[in-house]
């Protein structure tokens, strides 16, 4: 016999889920943007959520399940602004500007998605999300970014180079997030463009 569940205060059961589901991920950003990936457990993130554990098991099979989740929230947010931005500009000298300037506006107008982003290869699990990111990304810079290849024979070179300038843009852009790098917006975001145009 199925379990009727009713609307809490007008507010149905499966949005309540979807509401702590929020909340959850919310509060990982905030422990993670607070003391770093390693220390965040879910203890941490359900009491800065003000959730118990039942509610986290309840959206999460495990902590790496609530990390990888906070990862792809960050690539998908920044996959849509970079696909609305490519959409409204005019050739791919607009676009190439228009998506390193998404990336590097996204990442550091908000300190909490920057650690995740910097500290993701110190974690299994986040580092192969992100690997699987760079590859995703390229195929985007090629197919949306970048201009067709020419002669059209030279695709593979096109690809492989799109690649390097993905992987590439991704260490500069981790390095310059934690402070290892001292250049500014402008120069990193030029930096980028640059290269982009050579490929």
């Amino acid at each position: 016999m199925t379990e009727l569940v009713r609307p809490w205060r007008g507010v149905s059961a499966e949005d309540r889920r979807t509401e702590r589901r929020a909340r959850l991920l919310e509060a990982c950003l905030d422990v993670i943007g607070t003391d770093g990936v390693a220390a965040t457990t879910v203890d941490r993130v359900c009491a800065e959520a003000r959730l118990t554990k039942r509610y986290f098991y309840e959206s999460f099979a495990d902590l790496d399940a609530l990390l990888l989740a906070t990862a792809d929230d960050l690539f998908e947010s920044l996959r849509d602004q970079m696909g609305v931005v490519t959409l409204e500009s005019r050739d791919s000298s607009e676009r190439t500007h228009a998506v390193v300037t998404v990336l590097i506006d996204v990442l550091s107008g908000d300190s909490r998605r920057a650690r995740l982003y910097v500290e993701s290869p110190g974690h299994p699990a986040l580092r192969l999300r992100r690997e699987q990111a760079v590859a995703s990304f390229t195929d985007f810079v090629a197919s949306q970014v970048l201009p067709p290849a020419e002669p059209p024979t030279s695709e593979q070179h096109r690809l492989l180079a799109t690649r390097l300038l993905v992987a590439g843009t991704t260490d500069l852009v981790t390095s310059w997030l934690a402070g290892d790098i001292e250049a500014d917006r402008t120069s990193i975001i030029a930096t980028i463009e640059r290269i982009g145009r050579s490929v």
